[in-house]
């Protein structure tokens, strides 16, 4: 019998992998050279033939159970590299949110409640400056949409720096410490952590954290800690991370069956905890009114008449294509996709045991609950904003799946929709970025069920 070959002594593993960063990041600097001509497409398309050497190191590191030394150091290093030639650029060409950012800071630190007046208010006139305010989205209607969580972080930062620059270093440092706490992560499940990779190296991470500066990056950092919290079951840490992801964007919620323990007492009462401790503070002067732009900010969006949920566009062209004069009407389809949430919800918490059942705390059976709920959210939302998606890559780690790779790797094309004016429709650029999706997931689904009919049919001598 031949013996297999160390793998820690096998040869060439460092040196593809750091080829592959080095690719990476040759063309990470053509596509800033673009970003500083304000070269639109030459941009998007950098940043997309990006993900041919990150696919190819991803698929090269998980192959692998066993590296040589060396290799943690390399791939956080890359991944540290990646984000930090992006902070310093300026303007921010995919996204004016972070302009907000900084007003809301700015407004706190004078003493001010962010919820209670417009930008454009006169009482906030002195706050007013040549950089910021007229960089601000929506500042003449919109009152501000972001979570007290988030109001926290933007009034930290900004008693430090106003400036994108400096805002940006705060997101840059955000990542630093999501990356460790994958790590740790992948260490207590008894997973390799150089799979790591898929975070770290990850084209939609890198772009719209290190050039955009957006807040998800500390919804994301908040989810990491709450999954480590859980591999180590401290459950009382677990509600408070969820609580505070949950109060800088509120999907994570979504993600609370997922890592519940039943009968567990701790992690509910921290969460609400969190909730009622962040809130507080705003609530008091504010009221209702804290929920700011929000319901505003989901009829703009089309979210309750139905015109941004992809699935529904491609459910009514189907049915024209098939000759069918009546379309599926938005209430139903709203319907039907809180139906479905629900029940992953439900499946989610009926799959984690009781407080005193006995099961390996490595099983990763609520991180593959976690990714399939966020899955699921993002694909019925089907947003047009890419960040929207990026706390797919951060279960990807986790729970490896060639569809959901490839969904995160093609949605910087959606940016054509939002800043290009070309002759195709949202239909049409959504069609690129999730036709392929539900093509591989199909794929994915039938390889699995052929694995388990093979190993029925033709089980392995023992």
């Amino acid at each position: 019998m031949i013996k297999p070959l160390d793998q820690h002594r096998r040869p060439g593993f460092l040196t593809i992998l750091a080829l592959l960063g080095v690719a990476f990041f040759g063309i990470e600097l053509w596509a800033t050279t673009a970003y500083r001509h304000d070269h639109f497409l030459m941009l998007l398309s950098a940043i997309l033939i990006s993900g041919i050497p990150f696919s190819l190191a991803v698929w090269w590191t998980f192959r692998f159970r066993q590296f040589p030394r060396g290799s943690i150091a390399l791939i956080i290093g890359f991944g540290i590299l990646f984000r930090l030639v992006l902070v310093p650029l300026d303007p921010p060409r995919f996204s004016t949110d972070m302009y907000r950012y900084i007003w809301d800071g700015r407004v706190q630190a004078a003493g001010v409640n962010p919820y209670l007046y417009l930008p454009i208010d006169r009482k906030l006139a002195p706050l007013r400056d040549p950089l910021i305010y007229p960089n601000i989205n929506r500042r003449d209607y919109a009152h501000t949409i972001y979570p007290p969580a988030a109001q926290l972080f933007f009034l930290a930062v900004t008693r430090i720096t106003e400036s994108v620059t400096g805002f940006k270093g705060a997101i840059f440092l955000l990542e630093i410490g999501t990356m460790f706490l994958i790590l740790l992560t992948l260490q207590s499940i008894g997973q390799p952590p150089q799979r790591l990779l898929a975070y770290a190296w990850h084209p939609l991470p890198i772009w719209e954290f290190g050039s955009s500066g957006h807040i998800d990056a500390l919804m994301i950092f908040c989810i990491a800690l709450a999954l480590y919290a859980r591999s180590r079951q401290r459950f009382a840490l677990v509600g408070c991370a969820l609580g505070a992801a949950t109060l800088v964007k509120f999907v994570p919620l979504l993600l609370f069956p997922a890592l519940y323990r039943r009968w567990d007492k701790k992690m509910p009462i921290s969460f609400a905890g969190t909730l009622f401790v962040l809130y507080l503070p705003y609530i008091f002067t504010a009221g209702p009114r804290v929920l700011g732009f929000l319901p505003q900010y989901m009829k703009e969006e089309g979210l309750q008449n139905g015109d941004r949920y992809y699935l529904l566009d491609l459910s009514d062209w189907i049915l024209d294509l098939l000759g069918v004069v009546h379309s599926i009407p938005p209430s139903v389809f709203i319907a039907l996709a809180f139906t479905a949430l629900a029940t992953g919800m439900l499946w989610a918490f009926l799959r984690n045991p009781s407080l005193n059942a006995r099961y390996p705390e490595c099983s990763p059976h609520w991180l593959h609950s976690g990714f399939v709920l966020a899955l699921l959210f993002s694909v019925i939302l089907s947003s047009t904003y890419p960040w929207y998606y990026v706390w797919i890559v951060l279960f990807l780690c986790f729970v490896p799946n060639a569809a959901a790779l490839a969904l995160t790797l093609s949605l910087p094309q959606l940016y054509r929709s939002m800043v290009d004016q070309s002759g195709d429709d949202l239909f049409r650029f959504r069609s690129r970025t999730f036709l392929p999706f539900f093509g591989l997931l199909l794929v994915h689904w039938w390889l699995m069920w052929w694995r388990t009919r093979r190993s029925t049919v033709f089980p392995r001598n023992s």
